[in-house]
């Protein structure tokens, strides 16, 4: 199958892209005039577009032999941009490609969303939630926590309409993703645990009973081809072992040997502090280590079933233990850490 992908550089666009020549499928990626086709598998082609460019999504479905299926993984995840510029790549990017998709006759779509766009999990049927939350408002008539969230949530919305449309789409929601790979901003675990090492936190967020759904980003980028292969209009969450803060960081500890705080923020300070490293980030343009944002997610729990997944597809995600366990190795191959 020859399939285009947006968002092919990112952290999981690039293990995704990886997974699906190696299934044997021909890749085309929408690429940005600036971004690197470096490190991609041999025989990747490139088209130069944007997902805000629905031109170049066209152009890039339907040229030289055109795709019969589009991988939709871009999308902004910044802890710092304009609203508007959310609205652009993580809403009007998906409405751009089910147009484009809908002009060159693509059969089949499949569409990144994530975790956050299902919502906090604590007041879910015993602490989960899976991908039939449900995410339309009254439900979600709540504060934002932050601009991502309200963007991917509002691109769930579209694409599970467009779902009952019977446009051929299928969704998956990756819970909370490291691992090897790029450290971006979206690779928020491995970099927190970098600054864990490195000693660099004097007291950790959130109360440690609170439980997130960390998945290795090899089993989402699995998961996420074996969706890409099935018939579409379905929807998968794609998650991982839901643990707690307090497990997460003695695991690291264990792991690591370097001794994780003991002490939490009081939710006040820390979202003061994080409106102050806000505020200087602006100011220097620098990514802030602490933000009101990330002191909110904190607050709340993140886990997720993936059941679904596993009974239609055999999905069966990695242990945070192994998973942390080949990060932290690849980690000291890399020269991250001594």
């Amino acid at each position: 199958m020859k399939i285009l992908v947006t968002g092919g550089t990112g952290f999981l666009g690039r293990r995704t892209v990886a997974e699906l020549v190696a299934r044997g499928h021909a890749v085309r990626l929408l690429v940005r005039a600036g971004s690197s086709r470096d490190r991609f598998p041999a025989g990747v082609e490139f088209a130069t577009g944007d997902v805000t460019d629905r031109g170049s999504l066209v152009v890039a479905a339907s040229g030289s032999g055109g795709c019969e299926a589009i991988l939709h993984a871009a999308a902004l995840v910044k802890i710092l941009a304009p609203a508007e510029q959310f609205d652009r790549i993580n809403v009007g990017g998906l409405n751009n490609v089910l147009a484009a998709a809908r002009a060159t006759g693509v059969s089949r779509i499949t569409y990144v969303s994530s975790f956050i766009a299902l919502g906090p999990t604590e007041n879910g049927p015993g602490g989960l939630l899976d991908e039939s939350a449900n995410t339309a408002p009254p439900q979600r008539e709540r504060t934002w926590i932050n601009d991502y969230e309200r963007t991917k949530t509002l691109a769930d919305r579209r694409a599970r309409a467009a779902i009952a449309e019977g446009v051929p789409l299928s969704v998956v929601y990756p819970g909370v993703i490291y691992g090897p790979g790029e450290l971006t901003e979206g690779n928020i675990v491995v970099r927190h645990v970098l600054d864990l090492i490195a000693k660099k936190l004097p007291a950790l967020l959130g109360k440690p009973e609170r439980r997130w759904s960390y998945v290795l980003v090899d089993d989402v980028a699995r998961g996420t081809a074996d969706v890409v292969e099935r018939a579409p209009g379905a929807r998968y969450v794609l998650g991982g072992d839901n643990v707690t803060l307090a497990e997460f960081y003695a695991l690291v500890e264990e792991l690591t040997g370097v001794p994780v705080p003991k002490r939490r923020f009081p939710d006040g300070v820390a979202i003061a502090a994080g409106a102050m490293a806000k505020l200087w980030a602006k100011a220097t343009g620098r990514v802030p280590a602490l933000t009101p944002d990330l002191v909110e997610i904190y607050r709340h729990d993140w886990a997720y079933s993936s059941a679904a997944a596993t009974r239609d597809f055999g999905y069966r995600p990695t242990s945070l233990r192994d998973g942390l366990g080949a990060t932290l190795a690849w980690l000291k191959e890399i020269g991250k850490w001594a």
